[in-house]
């Protein structure tokens, strides 16, 4: 009696818990794909943004808006970009496990103070159903996916440059 009540049981839980022990496994499985591709993903990230970076100064060379630019990189987790004049901005990109912040402040003529008028857009790692490692806009109501980090890169300096 007790081992037909305990049969009873044991089958009652793999019929109700079956898809969310699933769902678990999946999502666990997804989560170890975005921490072992996730750093790879903003490595390649940061290699685009100075090779644009360059680009942009090769191309504004000789000009009246020509201004350096200068890319910091903290260890394998953050980049600064940093622009005095036309337009001036203050970016600091940061890589946490499921997620890229971008934190800065810009405006058009001269640098401005830093501290004032900051916004942030945080793009978060997902994983499709054939375990694809795309990033999105976190907080957007239609977001924007990026499937290749030279994608990021290029909506990144497109966000700091345009006015």
């Amino acid at each position: 009696m007790a081992k037909e009540w305990i049969a009873n049981l044991a089958q009652d839980i793999k019929q109700k818990s079956h898809e969310a022990a699933e769902q678990y496994g999946r999502s666990q499985h997804q989560a170890g794909i975005i921490t072992t591709q996730g750093k790879p993903f903003f490595a390649a990230f940061v290699s685009c943004l100075e090779e644009d970076v360059a680009e942009i100064k090769r191309q504004l060379q000789g000009d009246v808006t020509a201004s350096e630019t200068t890319i910091q990189t903290n260890g394998l987790t953050e980049v600064k970009l940093i622009r005095s004049r036309f337009p001036w901005f203050d970016a600091r990109i940061t890589h946490h496990d499921p997620t890229i912040i971008l934190d800065y402040a810009k405006g058009l003529g001269v640098a401005g103070d830093p501290a004032i008028d900051r916004k942030s857009r945080h793009f978060a790692f997902q994983v499709t159903d054939d375990d694809a490692l795309y990033l999105q806009d976190a907080f957007d109501d239609n977001p924007k996916r990026f499937h290749q980090p030279e994608d990021l890169a290029r909506h990144i300096l497109q966000i700091l440059f345009e006015l």
